[in-house]
């Protein structure tokens, strides 16, 4: 396939791409991809069905709403995007290949009005992380931890449109929160070091982070430096040489943190997307 097909409608739970594992419960459709086409091959397109993406690879153009984004910057490993029914777009990666979490299921009532929106509430991005290891290693009886993961980031759509319109997070927490993914490589990254970026007490840091993100920066700080190890994980750079490029203090460090954020090892995570 070298381009989809304008207006194409894809049925539930189906992507422009190649799944490798899928597994179905509780209404919800959760697949591990890869992505088949460059940005001009992907035309326009809607989905029956609402639907869940979290990337594994930097490089994701996506009409989501992200008030500190402008449209044409590409989103980052580890990003969350929500869609729901029947939006026509053409999201897609820069480069063909670029992995992705999807969680489909049709909607009901104050869902289905919901905009696009890139989701950034702890729960739901720990939620999507952990449905990868659990889709890779699913068992039966394993439904009904795969259907509360889902409906954790289902509930997540609603914290992040109910938010208080009065209390919007300050423009110093969005720059906090670009300096934790830049910087995060670094070792011995700590809070206090991002305050001190954006002119603020850690405590102040800390208390409006929890408040608006729903945890820490110091979560943050994991949680970036766990997406770019992903990223950059593909089996062709030995794992001592990705933790020590990113940020970790050894290998077995990192693969604790694969393991504690995807209930995989890394060697294992690498193979569930074929």
């Amino acid at each position: 396939m070298t381009s989809s097909p304008r207006g194409t409608r894809l049925p539930s739970g189906d992507f422009i791409g190649s799944r490798s594992l899928s597994v179905e419960t509780g209404g919800f459709k959760i697949g591990l991809w890869r992505a088949a086409l460059p940005p001009e091959g992907v035309h326009e397109h809607v989905h029956d069905d609402a639907h869940f993406v979290l990337t594994l690879d930097s490089g994701y153009h996506s009409q989501a709403h992200d008030r500190e984004k402008p449209r044409d910057v590409a989103f980052r490993a580890g990003t969350l995007i929500w869609n729901p029914p029947g939006v026509e777009h053409r999201d897609s990666f820069e480069r063909p290949g670029g992995r992705f979490l999807s969680v489909s299921f049709m909607p009901t009532g104050e869902l289905t009005g919901a905009d696009p929106a890139r989701l950034t509430h702890h729960r739901a991005e720990r939620a999507a992380r952990l449905l990868i290891g659990r889709t890779a290693a699913f068992l039966a009886g394993d439904e009904i931890a795969v259907e509360s993961l889902a409906l954790d980031m289902a509930s997540a759509v609603f914290h992040d449109r109910d938010a208080r319109p009065g209390d919007a997070p300050p423009a110093w927490l969005f720059r906090a929160r670009e300096a934790i993914e830049d910087l995060s490589a670094n070792p011995g990254l700590q809070v206090r070091d991002i305050a001190a970026l954006v002119g603020v007490h850690p405590v102040s840091l800390a208390r409006r982070y929890r408040r608006h993100f729903g945890h820490s920066p110091a979560a943050a700080i994991r949680h970036a430096r766990i997406s770019r190890a992903i990223s950059a994980l593909t089996g062709a750079v030995p794992l001592a040489d990705l933790a020590a490029a990113t940020g970790y203090a050894d290998q077995s460090h990192l693969t604790r943190e694969v393991r504690a954020f995807y209930g995989l090892p890394p060697r294992r995570l690498t193979a569930a997307f074929g």
